[in-house]
């Protein structure tokens, strides 16, 4: 009988003790199934708002007429969206009208489970921006030739930066500009040589005569820039190309 006792409080023992060690099995194989699923989770959000910067930076690209040389996103993430899930996420930039680049706050929701948190990115976008191409003093009208273009990121440069020289040209340095520094118009003022209801010499030409009327500047205008002028003798408003101080040339089909 004592054997007997004996090989039953074994077998008790041993029964006893395999429902804690399966306990233990099952619950490390749900931490880690959690584990997993939450870091699904979170690579899916990642996914899903790196495609909407992406797409942010595309639609700014295609509004200035240019190509980015290069670009860099790094999210931040709160570490409690891990345990969040969507089918269908609602994205979108705190500042929807600024420049897609720099530091970028986002709003992430969800309708259904209803939840919504903010990340927040910093994007690195290079572009071709309009740099000095010699050291520019105080007084200089700005020409092509003044002016050049380098690959630089804009993210500490989205008040600040000129993407094209053509609305420069004939605009006067204000302030010594460096060789290679970024050219704004800040540094800048315009140069008018024809102003706002200003009397002007508007010069007329069509393919069989020239001439010279007296006219009213409806516009500003700096040198080379088309602005609409009204001829005094008909009554008639043109737009014509500023060449000189106080003179409009327009040209008539």
């Amino acid at each position: 009988m004592s054997y007997c006792n004996k090989f039953n409080l074994r077998h008790v023992k041993a029964e006893a003790i395999l429902p804690i060690r399966n306990g233990a099995f099952f619950l490390f194989f749900g931490i880690i199934s959690l584990l997993f699923s939450a870091n699904v989770l979170a690579s899916n959000f990642q996914k899903e708002i790196k495609q909407y910067i992406n797409s942010e930076i595309t639609h700014y690209l295609g509004s200035i007429n240019k190509q980015g040389q290069q670009k860099k996103v790094a999210l931040y993430i709160p570490a409690a969206a891990k345990e969040l899930s969507c089918d269908q996420l609602s994205i979108n930039r705190v500042k929807p009208n600024s420049i897609p680049a720099g530091r970028i706050r986002l709003t992430v929701s969800c309708a259904d489970p209803i939840w919504q948190f903010k990340a927040t990115a910093k994007v690195d976008l290079w572009l071709n921006l309009v740099v000095a191409k010699r050291d520019l003093q105080r007084g200089e009208v700005l020409s092509n030739e003044l002016l050049n273009y380098d690959s630089i990121n804009i993210a500490k440069h989205v008040y600040g930066m000129e993407t094209s020289t053509n609305e420069l040209i004939g605009m006067t340095v204000k302030r010594n500009i460096k060789q290679g520094d970024l050219v704004t118009r800040r540094q800048l003022e315009n140069n008018y040589l024809v102003n706002k209801e200003q009397h002007i010499k508007l010069l007329i030409s069509t393919s069989s005569f020239t001439a010279s009327v007296k006219a009213i500047a409806l516009e500003e205008g700096i040198k080379g820039q088309m602005i609409k002028v009204k001829n005094l003798s008909s009554g008639k408003i043109v737009e014509g190309q500023v060449i000189d101080k106080g003179v409009v040339k327009a040209t008539l089909l």
